[in-house]
């Protein structure tokens, strides 16, 4: 569970990044004409730092 969230987070900082340098550059966004930033990139965001925040806790209670 921690390396998907790991992978979730690496996912959204690229979707983040790619986010920022298109509402710099006024171009709209590519996926299905979706407001920036998009939402595929904080639903990732979201979930890497749920489950993350999980697998986390979990690991500490061994």
């Amino acid at each position: 569970m921690f390396k998907a969230g790991k992978i979730l987070l690496i996912i959204a900082g690229f979707l983040l990044i790619l986010d920022a340098v298109l509402m710099a550059a006024g171009i709209p966004n590519p996926l299905f004409g979706w407001p920036l930033p998009c939402p595929v990139a904080l639903a990732a965001l979201g979930l890497g730092i749920l489950l993350t925040m999980f697998s986390a806790q979990s690991c500490g209670k061994k």
